[in-house]
Protein backbone atom coordinates (compact mmCIF):
# COMPACT_ATOMS: atom_id res chain seq x y z
CA UNK A 1 0.00 0.00 0.00
CA UNK A 2 1.52 3.29 -0.66
CA UNK A 3 3.75 2.10 -3.30
CA UNK A 4 4.98 5.08 -4.40
CA UNK A 5 6.23 6.38 -1.28
CA UNK A 6 9.50 5.98 -0.04
CA UNK A 7 10.37 4.82 3.23
CA UNK A 8 10.20 7.38 5.71
CA UNK A 9 8.96 9.82 3.07
CA UNK A 10 5.69 12.02 4.22
CA UNK A 11 2.61 13.22 1.99
CA UNK A 12 3.00 16.92 1.92
CA UNK A 13 0.12 18.96 3.64
CA UNK A 14 -1.70 21.37 1.17
CA UNK A 15 -0.82 24.83 2.49
CA UNK A 16 -3.33 26.39 5.45
CA UNK A 17 -6.55 27.72 3.54
CA UNK A 18 -7.15 31.68 3.31
CA UNK A 19 -10.87 32.54 4.22
CA UNK A 20 -11.78 35.98 5.33
CA UNK A 21 -14.69 36.97 7.18
CA UNK A 22 -16.30 40.81 7.24
CA UNK A 23 -17.27 41.84 10.69
CA UNK A 24 -20.56 42.08 9.42
CA UNK A 25 -20.82 38.30 8.23
CA UNK A 26 -19.09 37.31 11.30
CA UNK A 27 -21.61 38.88 13.50
CA UNK A 28 -24.91 37.73 11.45
CA UNK A 29 -22.99 33.95 11.62
CA UNK A 30 -22.28 33.88 14.91
CA UNK A 31 -26.20 35.13 15.81
CA UNK A 32 -27.19 32.43 13.41
CA UNK A 33 -25.11 29.68 15.05
CA UNK A 34 -26.36 31.06 18.65
CA UNK A 35 -29.71 30.06 17.78
CA UNK A 36 -28.44 26.43 17.21
CA UNK A 37 -29.59 24.07 19.36
CA UNK A 38 -26.42 21.84 19.70
CA UNK A 39 -23.08 22.52 18.29
CA UNK A 40 -23.08 23.53 14.44
CA UNK A 41 -20.80 24.34 11.50
CA UNK A 42 -20.94 26.23 8.27
CA UNK A 43 -19.82 24.17 5.22
CA UNK A 44 -18.82 26.61 2.33
CA UNK A 45 -19.13 25.06 -1.33
CA UNK A 46 -19.07 25.57 -4.95
CA UNK A 47 -22.68 24.15 -6.96
CA UNK A 48 -20.44 24.50 -10.08
CA UNK A 49 -17.04 22.71 -9.21
CA UNK A 50 -14.49 23.81 -12.09
CA UNK A 51 -16.43 26.31 -14.12
CA UNK A 52 -16.25 29.55 -13.25
CA UNK A 53 -17.25 31.96 -12.36
CA UNK A 54 -17.91 30.01 -9.40
CA UNK A 55 -21.34 29.84 -7.40
CA UNK A 56 -20.99 29.91 -4.50
CA UNK A 57 -23.50 28.53 -1.64
CA UNK A 58 -23.30 27.89 2.27
CA UNK A 59 -25.45 25.61 4.50
CA UNK A 60 -25.22 25.11 8.69
CA UNK A 61 -24.36 21.53 9.16
CA UNK A 62 -23.48 19.26 12.39
CA UNK A 63 -20.14 20.43 14.07
CA UNK A 64 -18.55 17.12 14.00
CA UNK A 65 -20.21 16.06 10.33
CA UNK A 66 -16.78 16.48 8.47
CA UNK A 67 -16.67 13.99 5.44
CA UNK A 68 -13.55 12.32 3.46
CA UNK A 69 -11.73 15.19 2.05
CA UNK A 70 -13.11 18.27 3.85
CA UNK A 71 -10.49 20.69 5.08
CA UNK A 72 -11.37 22.17 8.27
CA UNK A 73 -10.88 26.04 9.05
CA UNK A 74 -11.07 27.78 12.62
CA UNK A 75 -11.86 31.67 12.74
CA UNK A 76 -12.18 32.21 15.87
CA UNK A 77 -14.07 29.60 17.17
CA UNK A 78 -16.46 29.43 14.30
CA UNK A 79 -15.92 25.88 11.85
CA UNK A 80 -15.95 25.88 8.28
CA UNK A 81 -15.97 23.13 6.33
CA UNK A 82 -14.61 22.89 2.58
CA UNK A 83 -15.00 20.02 0.35
CA UNK A 84 -12.05 18.68 -2.25
CA UNK A 85 -13.75 19.66 -4.81
CA UNK A 86 -14.91 23.03 -3.65
CA UNK A 87 -11.22 24.29 -1.99
CA UNK A 88 -9.52 25.54 -5.08
CA UNK A 89 -12.29 28.33 -5.67
CA UNK A 90 -12.96 28.81 -2.28
CA UNK A 91 -9.28 29.32 -1.06
CA UNK A 92 -8.37 33.17 -0.51
CA UNK A 93 -12.61 33.97 -0.16
CA UNK A 94 -14.72 36.45 1.39
CA UNK A 95 -17.83 36.35 2.80
CA UNK A 96 -19.24 39.48 3.58
CA UNK A 97 -23.12 40.20 4.92
CA UNK A 98 -25.17 43.05 3.06
CA UNK A 99 -27.87 44.71 5.25
CA UNK A 100 -29.01 45.63 1.55
CA UNK A 101 -32.98 46.56 1.33
CA UNK A 102 -32.88 44.88 -2.89
CA UNK A 103 -30.44 42.40 -1.90
CA UNK A 104 -29.51 41.60 1.90
CA UNK A 105 -27.92 38.54 3.10
CA UNK A 106 -24.60 36.57 3.04
CA UNK A 107 -22.17 37.19 -0.17
CA UNK A 108 -19.11 35.04 -0.88
CA UNK A 109 -16.37 37.29 -3.09
CA UNK A 110 -13.67 34.83 -4.93
CA UNK A 111 -10.51 35.80 -4.33
CA UNK A 112 -9.08 38.44 -5.89
CA UNK A 113 -6.72 37.91 -8.98
CA UNK A 114 -3.54 40.57 -9.68
CA UNK A 115 -3.22 42.18 -12.57
CA UNK A 116 -0.10 41.61 -13.86
CA UNK A 117 2.55 44.37 -14.60
CA UNK A 118 2.52 43.39 -18.43
CA UNK A 119 0.51 42.41 -20.88
CA UNK A 120 0.63 41.43 -25.02
CA UNK A 121 -0.92 43.99 -26.25
CA UNK A 122 -0.47 42.85 -30.19
CA UNK A 123 -1.39 39.51 -29.35
CA UNK A 124 -4.47 38.73 -32.10
CA UNK A 125 -6.93 38.02 -28.96
CA UNK A 126 -6.46 41.20 -27.53
CA UNK A 127 -8.01 42.68 -30.67
CA UNK A 128 -10.71 40.92 -30.75
CA UNK A 129 -11.58 41.44 -27.01
CA UNK A 130 -11.48 44.93 -27.40
CA UNK A 131 -14.19 44.70 -30.71
CA UNK A 132 -16.53 42.95 -28.63
CA UNK A 133 -16.17 45.14 -25.98
CA UNK A 134 -16.44 48.33 -28.18
CA UNK A 135 -19.07 47.04 -30.33
CA UNK A 136 -21.92 44.34 -27.88
CA UNK A 137 -20.50 45.23 -24.33
CA UNK A 138 -20.18 48.85 -23.98
CA UNK A 139 -23.53 49.92 -26.37
CA UNK A 140 -25.84 47.37 -23.07
CA UNK A 141 -23.97 49.62 -20.70
CA UNK A 142 -24.02 53.23 -22.03
CA UNK A 143 -27.55 53.38 -21.12
CA UNK A 144 -26.30 53.87 -17.18
CA UNK A 145 -23.60 55.72 -17.82
CA UNK A 146 -21.51 52.97 -17.57
CA UNK A 147 -18.35 51.83 -20.20
CA UNK A 148 -15.62 49.14 -19.94
CA UNK A 149 -12.36 49.26 -20.99
CA UNK A 150 -9.62 46.52 -22.17
CA UNK A 151 -6.44 46.63 -19.30
CA UNK A 152 -5.22 43.37 -20.73
CA UNK A 153 -4.80 40.23 -21.78
CA UNK A 154 -2.58 37.08 -19.84
CA UNK A 155 -2.73 33.39 -20.45
CA UNK A 156 -6.55 34.03 -21.99
CA UNK A 157 -8.01 35.73 -18.66
CA UNK A 158 -8.87 39.21 -19.56
CA UNK A 159 -9.08 41.95 -16.64
CA UNK A 160 -11.08 45.07 -17.59
CA UNK A 161 -11.80 48.22 -15.57
CA UNK A 162 -15.38 50.03 -15.61
CA UNK A 163 -15.73 53.48 -15.59
CA UNK A 164 -18.93 56.08 -15.34
CA UNK A 165 -21.91 54.49 -13.83
CA UNK A 166 -20.43 50.99 -13.19
CA UNK A 167 -17.64 52.20 -11.34
CA UNK A 168 -18.29 51.84 -7.65
CA UNK A 169 -21.74 50.62 -8.33
CA UNK A 170 -22.85 48.02 -6.04
CA UNK A 171 -24.52 45.68 -9.22
CA UNK A 172 -20.97 45.61 -11.34
CA UNK A 173 -20.06 42.61 -9.65
CA UNK A 174 -23.45 41.23 -11.62
CA UNK A 175 -23.21 43.32 -14.86
CA UNK A 176 -19.30 41.45 -14.68
CA UNK A 177 -20.52 37.47 -14.43
CA UNK A 178 -23.53 37.89 -16.05
CA UNK A 179 -22.91 40.33 -18.97
CA UNK A 180 -19.87 40.90 -19.64
CA UNK A 181 -17.99 38.06 -18.95
CA UNK A 182 -20.87 35.56 -20.88
CA UNK A 183 -20.68 37.85 -24.23
CA UNK A 184 -17.05 37.69 -24.01
CA UNK A 185 -17.08 33.74 -23.76
CA UNK A 186 -19.48 33.56 -26.21
CA UNK A 187 -17.61 35.34 -28.84
CA UNK A 188 -14.37 33.75 -27.73
CA UNK A 189 -14.65 30.70 -26.06
CA UNK A 190 -10.64 30.52 -25.62
CA UNK A 191 -11.26 32.61 -22.67
CA UNK A 192 -11.33 31.34 -19.33
CA UNK A 193 -11.97 33.92 -16.77
CA UNK A 194 -13.12 37.78 -16.81
CA UNK A 195 -11.66 39.94 -13.78
CA UNK A 196 -12.57 43.18 -12.73
CA UNK A 197 -9.43 45.37 -12.14
CA UNK A 198 -10.94 48.25 -11.33
CA UNK A 199 -10.88 50.45 -8.64
CA UNK A 200 -14.27 50.89 -7.18
CA UNK A 201 -13.33 53.31 -4.41
CA UNK A 202 -13.00 56.16 -6.82
CA UNK A 203 -16.30 55.89 -8.69
CA UNK A 204 -17.77 59.56 -9.17
CA UNK A 205 -21.10 58.71 -9.64
CA UNK A 206 -22.23 54.44 -9.27
CA UNK A 207 -25.36 54.15 -11.48
CA UNK A 208 -26.66 51.42 -8.09
CA UNK A 209 -26.09 52.23 -4.52
CA UNK A 210 -28.31 50.68 -1.41
CA UNK A 211 -30.40 54.22 -0.80
CA UNK A 212 -30.77 54.97 -4.64
CA UNK A 213 -31.85 51.97 -6.06
CA UNK A 214 -31.01 50.76 -9.61
CA UNK A 215 -29.70 46.93 -11.03
CA UNK A 216 -27.31 45.82 -13.74
CA UNK A 217 -27.79 46.72 -17.34
CA UNK A 218 -27.53 42.66 -17.56
CA UNK A 219 -30.08 42.07 -15.09
CA UNK A 220 -32.72 39.63 -16.50
CA UNK A 221 -36.35 40.31 -14.62
CA UNK A 222 -38.09 36.85 -13.32
CA UNK A 223 -40.59 35.57 -15.15
CA UNK A 224 -44.76 35.58 -14.10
Amino acid sequence: MFGWLRRGEKQTAPPPMKLELTPAARSQLSAVLGRQSAPAALRIFVRNPGDSPPQFDMSLEPADAVRHGDTVVDLDGLRVLVDAESRQAVDGATVDFRDDPLQPGFLIEPPRIEVPGRFDTASPLTAQVESVLEHHVNPSIAAHGGHAHLVGVKDDVVFVALGGGCQGCSMASVTLTQGIEQILKQAIPRIRAVVDATDHALGQNPFYTADKGGESPFHQPAKA
